[in-house]
């Protein structure tokens, strides 16, 4: 199987399972989303629909085949239908509209290092600047990076 439909794959099994138990576990492995969630991150999410998104909330939906968690911008109507405007903490532009029916759910809860965030809709300035220097300083994003994985190495074996 093509790494391509294996991920669509667990796209679609994971989906199901929210949609069936309105509850889903899922690790974040992006960078979009820094400093709110690093790689690593375990995240909770919450079946949700379209009327009950707000600005600032962390959402996750489908598109082509992937996960996206980002936080929502606006919403919008196009036409007929309803849409979202998303964009991810450390990404300077935003995504492209998110339809009513790719939206899958809301994030509760986040979980590192075996502490429970609730992630809140407001965005204090300290971490807008953090996310903004991340999104603009590909020299401070990988330094940061590598000193979080030697954080998460020692945390770990602390721990054993």
């Amino acid at each position: 199987m093509v790494a391509s439909s294996q991920e669509e794959c667990k796209c679609s099994l994971a989906a199901e399972v929210l949609r069936s138990t309105g509850m889903l576990q899922l690790r974040a492995s992006g960078l979009s989303m820094l400093p709110t969630l690093w790689p690593g991150d375990c995240t909770t999410i919450q079946s949700y629909n379209f009327e009950q998104a707000q600005p600032g909330d962390l959402v996750l939906y489908v598109r082509s085949g992937r996960f996206f968690i980002h936080r929502v911008m606006r919403k919008c109507r196009l036409g007929e239908g309803k849409i979202l405007i998303t964009r991810g903490d450390c990404m300077t532009e935003d995504d492209p509209p998110v339809q009513e029916r790719d939206l899958l759910g809301k994030i509760t809860a986040i979980h590192r290092h075996h502490i429970r965030i609730v992630p809140g809709r407001k965005v204090s300035p300290a971490r807008l600047l953090t996310a903004w220097l991340l999104c603009h300083w590909n020299l401070l994003l990988r330094a940061t990076l590598r000193v979080y994985a030697n954080f998460e190495w020692s945390f770990d074996r602390s721990r054993a």
